[in-house]
């Protein structure tokens, strides 16, 4: 199954005022999602695996390293059994369905029912360190809320740049991360850029840094380390987690890995790894 792209693209919604969040959670299983028409809104983020489901009568299937957010009041329902990671939240919060945006708007949560993570941001991480005090004694619901909605407003700013500023350097520019995003685990030199685009490396790394204010070696480091994080956090060992990530000597990623974070790989996975799941219902 393709998911809906043109379709889900299409649909957006627009969020005003403050959000209450119920619940944070991560998932790792498999399951069909339920069939429910909820008073909250739900947000996704796709760490691996497929998530299909059906809503406004389409169907759709979402992947690892993409987004999706579901409106109350609508019935959705599951397809098939699938095999996922995932956070989620689900909150209270004013919004309605609105036409795709024509114009910036940064004061307001706008986004699309579906939607690539945009790479540029920790999401991840911020999923994970809400997800990690959700309970007693650190639970705290006003906490919570202000996270989720601050990966909310920086979706949505990601969203909205992404549909309005097609312009040719933008897109270039896109392409680039989603070149580096594929290839994370790879070696790659300056004339692999240079052979992928046609253009020199520094006419790339201009375009890039002027866009996402890094450069292309900087981005490659922190995908490579977020990578890494999901890998630990998820049971994969040091060595695996190394490999998988495109470093060749093992004790240079665990000294890249403390400078990024703060904590060796070891410490990470000792706050990390297990988290719960939230029940045979999922997200």
């Amino acid at each position: 199954m393709e998911l809906e792209q043109g379709v889900a693209a299409s649909r957006w919604f627009r969020l005003a005022g403050e959000i209450r969040v119920e619940i944070v959670d991560k998932f790792s299983g498999g399951n069909v999602h339920p069939d429910r028409v909820m008073n909250q809104w739900v947000l996704v983020l796709m760490t691996s695996g497929e998530r299909t489901f059906r809503i406004y009568g389409e169907d759709h299937a979402v992947h690892g390293g993409e987004f999706f957010l579901l409106p109350p009041h609508v019935r959705h329902s599951g397809i098939r059994f699938d095999q996922h990671e995932a956070y989620f939240a689900h909150f209270q919060g004013e919004g309605a369905p609105i036409p795709p945006p024509t114009e910036l708007d940064p004061g307001h949560i706008l986004l699309p029912l579906w939607g690539r993570v945009p790479l540029e941001l920790p999401c991840f991480d911020l999923m994970e360190y809400a997800a990690s005090h959700r309970a007693p004694p650190f639970f705290d619901q006003r906490f919570l809320s202000s996270q989720i909605q601050a990966i909310l407003y920086q979706f949505s700013l990601a969203m909205q740049k992404k549909r309005l500023w097609s312009n040719q350097e933008n897109g270039l520019a896109g392409r680039i991360l989603r070149f580096i995003d594929d290839n994370k685990g790879e070696q790659m030199k300056n004339q692999d850029y240079t052979a992928a685009f046609g253009k020199s490396y520094s006419r790339l790394n201009a375009v890039f840094q002027a866009v996402y204010g890094v450069t292309i070696k900087q981005m490659q480091g922190i995908l490579r380390i977020d990578q890494a994080k999901r890998m630990l956090s998820s049971g994969y060992t040091i060595s695996e987690t190394s490999a998988a990530c495109g470093f060749e000597d093992y004790f240079y990623f665990l000294k890249v890995f403390k400078k990024k974070t703060g904590m060796t790989p070891s410490r990470y996975q000792d706050l990390y790894q297990g988290g719960a799941s939230p029940g045979p219902n999922g997200v």
